[in-house]
């Protein structure tokens, strides 16, 4: 279950913000290039995937195109494996590794992991992933299975749909489930700690975390950014549909700039807000 608490942005990794607006700034566009994820690889820059099989570093401030690189297949969701090197999962159940070095993207390596995988995230230099039968992995970088969650381990129905993972300082493990409107905390072996429904979470997508007690989430149907606090289970409203947001899939938050970086299941731009 959930509480509505009232409509703020409450950043406790600024010492000096407890309360913040947020204005709507000029979009980042892609011509003719349909976004399926987006990452912040620095306070500048935003590694984008498309649905045409590329991989497109963009400046975050104007928008421009630095750099891209084909993808082996349709991209599915990725993160930064390290602070120079790409992960991103495809759909011929393999990850492809690419190195992001200044304004260019360069080679990569891929590792077959033999399932449908969607999200992926690092803990401890091993790789979280969530797959198709539903379920979720830690591997090696290497592709050795460490622990492993689905619902025959479980006994019972964990996941249907899970999708974004993200990982929090406290070694806690968030993953999202469009089959279940859920989102379930995991410990570092894989065990259920806690669990998040309701409402608001209609079709939760993007996911990401800001500190280890704040996470913000994509709810795809409800176009709306909630801001998740695991501590009380309440959620916050951050946007929503007035505020420009339909069907969004992934979110982005550069704390140096203060600004927020929205992709869409619709179309080739990036919405940006700046926290003020």
């Amino acid at each position: 279950m959930y509480t509505i608490d009232t409509v703020k942005m409450d950043f406790h990794f600024f010492t000096d913000i407890s309360e913040a607006k947020l204005k709507q700034q000029k979009s980042i566009h892609l011509d003719k290039e349909k976004i399926r994820d987006t990452v912040l690889v620095s306070q500048d820059k935003l590694l984008m995937s498309t649905y045409q099989k590329k991989l497109i570093l963009v400046d975050s401030g104007s928008g421009q195109v630095l750099s891209k690189i084909a993808l082996q297949d349709t991209p599915r969701l990725m993160c930064m494996a390290e602070p120079h090197l790409a992960a991103t999962t495809l759909a011929n159940k393999t990850i492809q590794f690419t190195q992001v070095n200044a304004n260019k993207l360069m080679g990569y390596t891929t590792l077959n992991v033999d399932v449908n995988v969607y999200g992926i995230a690092t803990h401890k230099n091993n790789l979280v992933m969530s797959y198709y039968p539903p379920g979720v992995k830690i591997i090696s970088r290497a592709g050795k299975i460490i622990h492993t969650l689905d619902n025959t381990t479980a006994r019972r129905v964990v996941f249907k749909y899970p999708r974004r993972i993200a990982i929090t300082s406290d070694d806690s493990i968030y993953v999202t489930d469009i089959g279940t409107n859920k989102i379930t905390r995991l410990d570092s072996n894989l065990a259920i700690l806690q669990t998040f429904s309701g409402a608001m979470l209609n079709c939760p997508h993007g996911l990401l975390t800001l500190n280890r007690d704040q996470l913000l989430l994509c709810s795809m149907i409800n176009n709306r950014i909630l801001l998740l606090r695991p501590s009380t289970s309440s959620m916050t409203v951050i946007l929503e549909k007035q505020h420009g947001i339909e069907r969004p899939q992934s979110v982005c938050f550069c704390k140096e700039q203060k600004k927020l970086y929205v992709s869409s299941d619709s179309d080739g731009r990036v919405l940006v807000y700046q926290m003020l």
